[in-house]
């Protein structure tokens, strides 16, 4: 894939995105959706690629904390430790365990502020293409999983 994108994965952004927009899916939601996406492939051992270790139990305790702080009050103070903690594992991995910092720096997106997604100065209005590119990056065949996992979490009428 030269692209950052398979053609499959861009009508489905496309289509997911033109949604989110349209429902005012708020951003803390699709960052909550993005924790529970990696906190639940951590868990079901769905990164072969990582081995077990206290690190990637650090990275699924940290995502674990995003999930029950997104949406309260103080959720930006109650995460900063975690963002910073998984900053310095990314670097600290980068060059000898290059898929445990891919997911590091996956799961730190799911610490940025709250209200920290300003369409008018990003690429993109939902920060979804950038959750998929950092996942493509360190592990390309999760791209229309994780994009269907985020339909249901975020869109299906069924489920809301």
């Amino acid at each position: 894939m030269t692209e950052p994108y398979s053609e499959e994965e861009e009508e489905r952004l496309d289509a997911i995105e033109e949604q989110l927009i349209e429902k005012k899916v708020p951003f803390f939601l699709m960052m909550k959706m993005y924790a529970e996406f990696l906190h639940n492939c951590i868990l079901t051992g769905r990164f072969s690629q990582i081995a077990p270790s206290k690190e990637l139990d650090l990275v699924a305790d940290n995502l674990q904390q995003a999930i029950a702080f997104l949406g309260v009050d103080g959720s930006d103070d109650l995460r900063k430790p975690g963002r910073l903690e998984l900053w310095a594992l990314f670097r600290r991995f980068e060059e000898e365990q290059p898929a445990l910092a891919g997911l590091s720096r996956c799961a730190v997106c799911c610490f940025y502020e709250e209200a920290g997604w300003d369409p008018d100065t990003r690429e993109s209005v939902t920060p979804i293409p950038f959750y998929l590119f950092l996942l493509n990056r360190f592990n390309p065949d999760m791209g229309l999983e994780f994009l269907t996992y985020a339909y249901r979490y975020l869109l299906d009428p069924a489920l809301g």
